[in-house]
């Protein structure tokens, strides 16, 4: 294969050698220099994420202050019923139900405890009672329930009217059937952060 030569055959050469530095370029400096640019981004990234690790870091010492403290004074102790377990909880719900009925004149007939029932990290206690009352016993006792301190919740109430007649007189009574419930904080925890100590 013969070159041409002269000013053809310099322009021919100048061809290929463009040709061959534009495919180096293609296939050799534009990756490295797409590879350059990628780690310096990723660098940039890191450091941003060093920083930001950094921050939370700094926060640690307080966040597991805060979660000590919730760990030994319970938030919801005031609003829920203690009790190692949902009988002892059950039983502190039956007695302040009683209470509440004796004070206001609410006689008790049947008091029953209902299974538990879990709802996220507290656990739901609920009592089944059967009363007689007089309708102002009856809305005191409940206004002493649902406003007490820890929260009692009245889930179902049915009430029925029966007149009992004594001697001369007719006394209006009613018959009622409530499900009294609350809530036990089954000792909340928040979750640890960071390695186990």
């Amino acid at each position: 294969m013969n070159l041409p030569e002269g000013a053809r055959g310099q322009f021919v050469a100048v061809a290929l050698l463009l040709i061959v530095a534009i495919v180096a370029m293609k296939l050799i400096a534009l990756p490295l220099w797409d590879l350059y640019h990628e780690t310096g981004d990723d660098i940039f990234d890191m450091r941003q994420d060093i920083s930001r690790y950094r921050l939370q870091l700094a926060e640690l010492p307080a966040l597991e202050q805060l979660a000590e403290r919730l760990r030994r004074d319970d938030p919801l102790a005031p609003v829920s019923f203690s009790g190692d377990n949902a009988a002892l909880a059950a039983a502190e719900l039956q007695q302040r139900l009683q209470d509440a009925a004796k004070k206001n004149g609410v006689k008790v007939i049947s008091l029953r405890t209902l299974p538990p029932e879990s709802d996220g990290p507290l656990e739901r206690i609920a009592v089944e009672a059967r009363m007689q009352a007089e309708i102002v016993g009856l809305r005191n006792m409940l206004f002493e329930l649902e406003t007490g301190v820890p929260y009692m919740f009245l889930d179902q109430l049915n009430i029925r009217a029966r007149s009992v007649r004594r001697r001369q007189t007719t006394i209006e009574t009613l018959e009622v059937r409530l499900q009294l419930s609350g809530m036990r904080g089954g000792g909340v925890r928040p979750a640890r952060t960071g390695a186990q100590r």
